[in-house]
């Protein structure tokens, strides 16, 4: 029962800096949504057109916002990101974590036997645990590098809602926030000898 304890105390420690992973992880994300709002915005009014015709024949006014302006929307912006985070940090980390593992292993263990077939290896649970746990590691790095190399895409875009700069540079650092997270509970589940199907 002790050690039974023991075990539990040494993966929640580890899962507690992977939940931080994937807070961060998420608002990697809800970064780069910020940075595609208006071509999100473009493609759902794509699909979805509106009822009234005489108001999609009006366009709107093409507004070039002067530097303080800009300032005071990203200031703004970042205002509103603070709020999340600290809102998140106190009501949501739960919801993220759960939402966050769930889909992350649900995805792995789908994969999972597909790799097996293809690489023609004695299915055994071992193998099979192993297999998913690297692809656990995969998902998560993926989840991590696709926001940066959106944000760092951001350039492209006709409208950029944040200056690139700026942009790059929040995006960064969530990105390194969550790369940071991720590898101190991988790296707490090599020294305490946590098996790496027990981390979220």
């Amino acid at each position: 029962m002790e050690q039974k304890t023991k075990r539990n105390t040494k993966r929640g420690i580890a899962n507690f800096f992977g939940a931080f992973g994937y807070l961060f992880c998420f608002l990697q994300w809800l970064w780069v949504v910020l940075l595609y709002f208006s071509v999100i915005q473009s493609v759902i009014l794509l699909v979805t057109p509106s009822a009234d015709s005489h108001v999609e024949q009006t366009s709107a006014p093409i507004i070039t916002l002067p530097s303080s302006v800009s300032m005071v929307i990203l200031a703004v912006t970042v205002a509103i990101m603070i709020a999340v985070t600290v809102y998140a940090f106190i009501k949501i980390p739960t919801s993220i974590v759960k939402t966050g593992n769930k889909v992350v292993h649900k995805t792995a263990e789908t994969m999972t036997p597909l790799v097996v077939k293809a690489q023609h290896k004695k299915d055994t649970k071992k193998f099979r645990d192993k297999i998913t746990a690297e692809l656990i590691l995969i998902i998560k790095l993926l989840l991590t590098v696709i926001p940066v190399a959106l944000t760092v895409g951001s350039v492209l875009l006709v409208e950029q809602s944040v200056n690139y700069s700026i942009a790059l540079i929040i995006g960064a650092t969530c990105a390194c926030f969550s790369v940071i997270f991720f590898a101190v509970q991988y790296a707490l589940a090599g020294v305490l000898h946590i098996k790496l199907k027990d981390l979220f």
